[in-house]
């Protein structure tokens, strides 16, 4: 009799495996058997490394666990735990039902060409066809607020009116002029930021606060200290300006969730990404990190700090393949770099508001737009789909991407913005300075004093000493992320303008690193590069003080891969020093 049911089951068993259809598997889960076969798929995935449902065998273990329903709960139990030892995951109740369903991977096309969301009227196509009708009037007003610190200030005044009043379309000339007057101040301030920021903080009564973009920009180490020890309300804003999704930026991104509470989707992402790529002390870490040193070796042989300053495309490239390959095992194809460097070279792009890049005939999003598409077919092309399958498993039910496509998008975009492009950005400004030279975006008056590390022998000196902090150092002055956005959780009253100013809740509110990092009354000579500092931790460089006792605990949103960046950094300067120096 037992016999002839195991029959039956099989004979059913075989009939189902030979119509399996991966695109059909969803539709067809539903209800309890849903919550089992979605278990019976969980404990058999974690013995397998590619994505759920792509393979005959990841289905075969889920037409198993529907199989053994009618044999009761207890066999189903008792098959489970043959996969996975711990109890079993009660299932969720079935309004959650679907969310249990592994999800598909999708199509990073369907992504980056969503429907737009949060356009306001100052961005519309009516607005944009406005500005270039009054363009000569703009540029006027443009050169003059630029210039005029008086009329900067006025200018600044007449935004934050425009945005008390919602940012209606009769009031968008004012956001006309504004975009003319900060690109004429950077212009004047020698295309640098640090600059520009130094400039606006002066010319708005050099106090800890100034108006830039939609928001209010906090400069005093104090009050951005307090603020990345807080918990922070995020929104999909970049540079205190409402931020153009889902075609610029993933509206998921992790620098857009709020970190408040527990149970934050921001908590649970960041474990995650802990846990999938930046295990330092795993074995898998620790093993490419010893082979790191012969891969740049043979990706640039004997290259030394002066040809990194005079060839920083092949110095991104390296910084690519080596953050890459420490995170997915993948050491890239030089083209491959090339793609991925320009999360470096495109950074321009990400700071400008919806406005400008219709202005530019969304030039600069198109670009964006192609580099996700592009990085994504990366990790497709190397067959890196089941890491991200995976990730999203670790997410609780309520978090996980129903196409896990969007989830490699928002996880390679950080990797890109802040793996990338920082650690690019650090080396660059370590390699000029080891030279004693100024780099790209750098203040070229007040910017560093080099003081006793006045040639390049002291420099190697002082990297060879401790290469960790001369990293530390260097970025305290130049900073590869300057500022971050945060919003004022409850009304708030700051001085700026020389005068007290209301700010109601919800206000962007951008902590600017770059100057608090140079606060006077934390930082003595603040200017001075000296890589002894006694306080040196205290830098704010990677969102956080780096090397405090307990560091993640106090800055909850430090930044989670800069040990990863460190140890990029470090081998590949480690290698070209070792190559006779600058």
């Amino acid at each position: 009799m037992l016999l002839s049911s195991w029959k039956i089951l099989a004979r059913r068993f075989l009939r189902q495996f030979r119509r399996f259809d991966t695109n059909k598997v969803h539709g067809r889960l539903s209800g309890s058997k849903l919550q089992y076969k979605y278990h019976a798929v969980a404990a058999a995935r974690s013995r397998t490394t590619g994505p759920p449902f792509n393979s005959k065998t990841g289905y075969l273990f889920a037409q198993l666990g529907s199989f053994l329903l009618p044999l009761g709960p207890s066999s189903l139990n008792l098959h489970l735990c043959l996969f996975r030892p711990s109890a079993v995951v009660k299932p969720e109740d079935e309004s959650s039902a679907l969310l249990l369903a592994p999800s598909e991977w999708g199509d990073i096309q369907d992504v980056v060409n969503g429907p737009l969301s949060g356009v306001g009227a100052e961005s519309s196509w009516i607005s944009v066809v406005g500005m270039w009708f009054f363009l000569p009037l703009n540029l006027l007003q443009g050169v003059l607020g630029g210039l005029v610190g008086s009329v900067y200030r006025h200018f600044s005044d007449t935004v934050m009116f425009a945005i008390s009043m919602g940012s209606p379309l009769w009031l968008a000339w004012i956001a006309w002029r504004y975009a003319f007057t900060l690109l004429v101040a950077l212009v004047a301030n020698s295309g640098s930021r640090l600059s520009l920021f130094m400039w606006e903080r002066k010319t708005s009564g050099g106090g800890d606060y100034f108006w830039h973009g939609e928001g209010v920009w906090a400069c005093s180490f104090k009050i951005c200290d307090d603020i990345l020890k807080s918990e922070q309300q995020r929104s999909t804003a970049f540079g205190a300006i409402s931020a153009a999704v889902p075609d610029l930026f993933p509206p998921r991104l992790l620098i857009f969730l709020p970190n408040i509470g527990s149970d934050s989707e921001w908590k649970a992402l960041r474990f995650a990404l802990h846990a999938t790529f930046l295990e330092q002390s795993g074995a898998g870490y620790q093993g490419r990190l010893k082979q790191l040193p012969g891969r740049i070796a043979e990706a640039w042989p004997k290259v030394t700090v002066k040809q990194m300053t005079d060839d920083l495309p092949q110095l991104q490239k390296l910084v690519v393949r080596s953050i890459f390959y420490m995170m997915l095992g993948v050491w890239l194809t030089d083209a491959e770099a090339a793609i991925l460097a320009g999360w470096r070279t495109n950074a321009n792009f990400f700071i400008l508001p919806r406005l400008v890049q219709r202005l530019l005939f969304n030039l600069g999003i198109n670009k964006v737009k192609q580099l996700r598409v592009d990085t994504v077919g990366i990790v497709e092309k190397n067959g890196l789909q089941h890491v991200f399958h995976q990730m999203n498993s670790l997410l609780p039910v309520k978090y996980r991407r129903d196409k896990v496509v969007k989830l490699c998008d928002e996880i390679m975009y950080v990797v890109g913005f802040a793996g990338i492009g920082g650690t690019s950005a650090c080396c660059e400004t370590a390699a000029h300075f080891m030279q004693l030279k100024i780099p790209k975006e750098f203040p070229e008056k007040g910017g560093v004093d080099f003081g006793s590390y006045n040639s390049k022998e002291k420099m190697l000196d002082a990297y060879r000493k401790d290469p960790v902090a001369y990293f530390k150092e260097s970025c305290r002055i130049d900073p590869p992320v300057t500022s971050a956005t945060s919003l004022l959780r409850e009304n708030t009253t700051v001085l700026f303008n020389r005068q007290q100013v209301q700010l109601s809740a919800g206000t962007f509110r951008q902590y600017v690193i770059s100057l608090a990092n140079r606060d006077p009354g934390v930082f003595q000579q603040p200017e001075l590069f000296n890589p002894a500092r006694e306080n040196l931790n205290q830098a704010l460089t990677w969102n956080g003080a780096l090397g405090v006792a307990g560091d993640e605990s106090k800055y909850p949103r430090i930044c989670p891969g800069r040990y990863l960046s460190l140890d990029v950094a470090t081998s590949i300067f480690n290698y070209a020093i070792k190559n006779n120096g600058p």
